[in-house]
């Protein structure tokens, strides 16, 4: 039955909030460890970059991540939706081909590329190596076995396409949604009512008084890494805009977008709250060099024994389904990419291009899978991944002023007919 005009599909909504959330809530999210990094303390970026070595404006930085996100995946989304651009290269080819005479739309389509790739393999990388563990603490294999089996459970949700993608982002984006809410709500409330929240921001803040560099210092640099961690986020956009087409107008993309948003922003400030209230233990622990820190939020949480060891099992799991989903959605990503260019460049029949998808889809997925699974085995992950901080960068000027630009100089809507196309 058609739709009415101007109705929001919150079926389609569900999806993309579902894609969305699984994408940008991998396992350095869920176990705390990316917003440590980014928010309150770290080393710098090989002398390029200030260290962030106070929090004090920590607690108020999702706020800045969820303004640049939400205006930066609004518009490039609809301009998908109203170019039909559904992989990556078409829509930077019709992206920069909108502004200075055409001339950046092939360089940036290519710096692209090499910015996804990256980022996929590092995602893919790090799956094995944090939820191959994460399987390894729960059950006792070893973990050149649990990295196997990460691959296999890879390999079976990409070969069948990006309809079983969506369908999987809605299961596992509940199972992380419902973990992460267990944990996290119940431990802020007792953060704040208890007096850790407090207690632990006075001492940062001391700390920012007596440093000799002034309170706008410090604000600076956190706003520096706050738009690092967006740009990274945005960075995956690959994984995003080979969905628009599930959308049927404006008023489906704006709910979903801002839903997905506001969801993120929900459980990353309740993640840096937590961290916050915990800022001394976890402190201690990252100098030590231990990366999950959402364990000590749990042990230094509410609860007996017996519940807090529950919530580690359920943190574990969360932690899992957060890399795995993050890995497979980026590989879609790249999936639609190379299938949608080679099906250009045989120019096939539309009908025998989609028979041989899943089969063409499954073979370039396993390839990735044999590749990255090789990163994490020789130890590569951490090398690699210290280069993520390029990817903000490429992302300011191949997406993030694009679209500012092209917002600027605005678009005609599609316009849609009878049943919302």
């Amino acid at each position: 039955m058609p739709k009415k005009q101007g109705k929001i599909d919150w079926k389609t909504v569900l999806i993309f909030v579902s894609l969305a959330f699984s994408s940008q809530c991998g396992g350095g999210f869920a176990s705390g460890a990316t917003p440590w990094s980014y928010f309150f303390v770290n080393k710098g970026f090989y002398g390029f970059l200030p260290k962030l070595s106070n929090a004090h404006f920590a607690v108020f930085m999702p706020l800045v991540v969820a303004t640049i996100n939400g205006f930066t995946i609004y518009f490039f989304m609809k301009f998908a939706m109203d170019f039909r651009t559904f992989d990556y290269g078409s829509f930077l080819r019709k992206y920069g081909e909108r502004f200075l005479g055409r001339r950046l739309a092939r360089p940036m389509q290519m710096i692209y590329e090499f910015n996804f790739n990256w980022l996929l393999i590092v995602c893919m990388a790090l799956a094995y190596s944090t939820s191959g563990s994460a399987l390894q603490e729960l059950t006792g294999i070893p973990h050149l076995i649990t990295t196997f089996i990460v691959g296999i459970i890879m390999l079976i949700l990409c070969m069948k396409g990006t309809e079983l993608v969506r369908k999987n982002a809605v299961f596992m984006s509940i199972i992380i949604f419902v973990t992460l809410l267990l944990i996290n709500v119940p431990n802020m409330l007792h953060n704040v009512l208890s007096g850790n929240l407090s207690a632990e921001i006075a001492m940062i803040r001391e700390g920012t008084r007596a440093s000799s560099k002034g309170i706008g210092f410090y604000l600076a640099v956190a706003l520096i890494w706050a738009y690092i961690f967006s740009g990274q986020n945005l960075g995956g956009f690959g994984a995003y805009v080979n969905h628009a087409d599930i959308f049927d107008g404006k008023k489906t993309l704006r709910a979903a977008v801002i839903l997905s948003v506001l969801l993120n922003y929900i459980f990353l400030e309740l993640s840096v709250i937590n961290l916050a209230a915990n800022y001394s233990a976890i402190y201690s622990a990252w100098g030590e060099g231990k990366a999950v820190y959402s364990i000590l939020v749990v042990k230094n949480g509410l609860g007996s024994a017996a519940y807090k060891n529950f919530m580690l099992i359920m943190l574990t799991i969360a932690i899992f389904f957060a890399t795995i989903s993050t890995a497979i959605n980026y590989a879609q990503g790249f999936n639609d990419r190379v299938l949608n260019w080679y099906e250009r460049w045989k120019k096939e029949d539309r009908g025998v291009s989609l028979k041989l998808r899943n089969r063409r889809g499954t073979v370039l997925v396993f390839a990735y899978i044999c590749m990255t699974w090789c990163v994490s085995q020789f130890g590569l992950t951490a090398l690699v991944s210290k280069g993520l901080t390029l990817v903000s960068y490429i992302t300011l000027f191949i997406l993030i002023l694009p679209t500012i630009i092209n917002v600027c100089i605005g678009w005609e809507d599609r316009e849609e007919n009878s049943d919302g196309r």
